[in-house]
């Protein structure tokens, strides 16, 4: 970690320097040499994003020595680093986590607020005292999630006790416990409308490209912070793909 200025104040200056609101996805799904591929990503396309966000899938792999590497290299670029592995547990099992996320050199994780207000902030706090941020996902990218987060639930600990979708006690949580931003799915633009009028938190939104989200119609809705991973990193030409994403976005700054 690069910085014990917060992350919310370290992403937007990030932001602002590179000129970008873009996150790239490094989520390769095959491939024996990961360290590889990953460090020759950012390398080539350090210069149109802001952040880097790596899956669960890639860190496990990768040792400590060389997840300590790769973050020392992001954070030279003057970006950030996420962690997505969609933390979920008990406080006393996600604090050894963030112990371990925090020595690596991530910048924030990406937890899941399912587990409750209470172990939400449990969380947050003590990830705050160690500069991590904390980012809470809210609604999902894929078609599946209205299966989940979509589900409308009872609120017993409200009165009078009321119905609400899953994903706006979710957000609730996220709001009341000062995590750093939401996760939403910019395939979900109208759950991303619906959370921004009153927004309180960054929004954050993955499944651009690939999963048919479109950047500029998410930014009209509401996104901040844009997530794209395969449809910059497995286009023939990355870097070219990357300036135009950015562009885009970046061209509806003044509309």
């Amino acid at each position: 970690m690069n910085s014990i200025i917060s992350y919310r104040k370290r992403i937007e200056s990030c932001s602002s320097n590179k000129d970008s609101r873009i996150i790239l996805a490094l989520d390769p799904m095959v491939g024996n040499d990961i360290f590889g591929y990953v460090n020759e990503r950012i390398d080539l396309l350090q210069g149109e994003v802001c952040a880097i966000k790596f899956n669960f899938h890639v860190i496990l792999p990768l040792s400590n020595e060389e997840l300590i590497n790769i973050n020392s290299k992001v954070h030279s670029y003057g970006l950030q680093s996420i962690a997505d592995i969609k933390l979920n547990d008990i406080s006393s099992t996600n604090l050894v986590v963030i112990d371990h996320l925090v020595n690596m050199g991530f910048d924030a994780v990406i937890l899941n607020p399912i587990i409750g207000m209470d172990e939400l902030r449990r969380v947050v706090v003590p990830s705050h005292g160690r500069h991590l941020g904390v980012l809470a996902l809210v609604y999902m990218s894929h078609s599946g999630a209205r299966e989940g987060f979509g589900l409308s639930v009872i609120d017993e600990f409200c009165q009078p006790v009321r119905q609400l979708p899953l994903y706006l006690k979710l957000l609730e949580y996220a709001e009341a416990c000062d995590t750093d931003g939401i996760i939403v799915g910019g395939t979900k633009l109208d759950i991303i409308t619906s959370v921004s009028r009153e927004k309180k938190l960054p929004i954050y939104s993955p499944g651009l490209g690939v999963q048919g989200g479109d950047p500029k119609i998410a930014a009209k809705a509401g996104t901040d912070y844009f997530i794209i991973g395969r449809s910059i990193t497995q286009s023939k030409d990355p870097l070219k793909s990357a300036r135009i994403v950015r562009k885009e976005i970046n061209s509806l700054k003044n509309d």
